[in-house]
């Protein structure tokens, strides 16, 4: 499978996948990911598409054109890191709070 490109992240996977249905009526192939960062909370959706569709992509939902390509990869890694920096501040406070 060739990359694809990020082109917006819902704060529900709901709204990621209206947005998708909306593409692919227009004939577009739309992706979404969902990411449940854990526990109970909300599940957010990353819609991706194909690097030649991003322009028509970005015009149906009136979205701005990223100007960088998003690698999966590094999405995960990001989020990643912000955990477990998050669980180490925790950890720090439960220590200095001791």
């Amino acid at each position: 499978m060739e990359d694809l490109v990020k082109i917006a992240q819902f704060l529900s996977d709901t709204e990621a996948e209206i947005a998708r249905a909306k593409l692919e009526s227009g004939g577009m192939e739309a992706f979404v990911f969902v990411e449940n960062l854990g526990g109970e909370g909300p599940r957010q959706g990353r819609l991706m598409v194909r690097p030649d569709d991003v322009n028509e992509a970005c015009e149906v939902l009136e979205l701005d054109v990223p100007t960088t390509r998003m690698n999966p990869l590094v999405d995960r890694a990001v989020v990643l890191i912000g955990l477990v920096l998050l669980a180490l501040a925790v950890a720090g406070l439960l220590i200095a709070f001791r």
